[in-house]
């Protein structure tokens, strides 16, 4: 039998089991399940998206040698970086800029719509999505602490210069807002019953 059968949950400070809304060691608020974050995903991931699109469309970075240097979007960027013949570089940016954060807008989007599913293999699936998407979600922020340490390192007076974009504060806000959209996410709502959402 579930917790939840027993209106029993764990509290999420102290890690007591208690039967009540709050916990009896901690005073911890508890919930048997976060039913409002599905729709507080879904706002996340809607604002993501919106943010997704002048992320790529503004220049994230401008590197400037002898101060003369073009302003680059993210996919100038990686593109720049494959005529320099720097292509591991270049698959990384890519991989953590382009596709990432694609990747996770959808698995969540497709995770939250599916969350009531009767279907069990269905269910194991999704549960091991989140699990790629949580692991994933780790290197989000990748991109960005490559253009910081590029302009730490780079920054020689008069001869090269990295000047972070627009593009940086909407990048960053598109991975912050993928990583409270996946927080979000209670995955036991997918094990439940689907009567529990009706």
């Amino acid at each position: 039998m579930r917790g939840i059968d027993h209106q029993k949950a764990l509290c999420p400070k102290c890690q007591k089991v208690n039967s009540i809304l709050t916990c009896t060691r901690c005073g911890a608020k508890i919930e048997l399940r976060n039913y409002e974050g599905v729709s507080r995903c879904k706002a996340y991931l809607i604002a993501a998206i919106a943010l997704y699109i002048p992320a790529n469309l503004l220049p994230i970075m401008t590197v400037l040698t002898f101060n003369r240097g073009t302003p680059r979007t993210i996919l100038g960027g990686v593109l720049n970086l494959i005529t320099l013949k720097m292509y591991p570089i270049a698959m990384i940016v890519f991989a953590a800029s382009i596709i990432v954060p694609i990747f996770k807008i959808i698995s969540l989007w497709y995770i939250i719509d599916n969350i009531n599913t009767l279907d069990e293999r269905k269910k194991k699936k999704l549960t091991k999505l989140y699990r790629v998407v949580h692991i994933v979600g780790k290197w989000s922020m990748l991109d960005i602490f490559v253009i910081a340490l590029l302009v730490i390192l780079v920054n020689v007076e008069f001869i090269s210069q990295i000047k972070a974009e627009p593009a940086v504060l909407y990048f960053t806000a598109v991975v912050i807002l993928t990583i409270l959209a996946s927080n979000e996410v209670d995955t036991r709502l997918i094990w439940d019953d689907k009567e529990r959402y009706e």
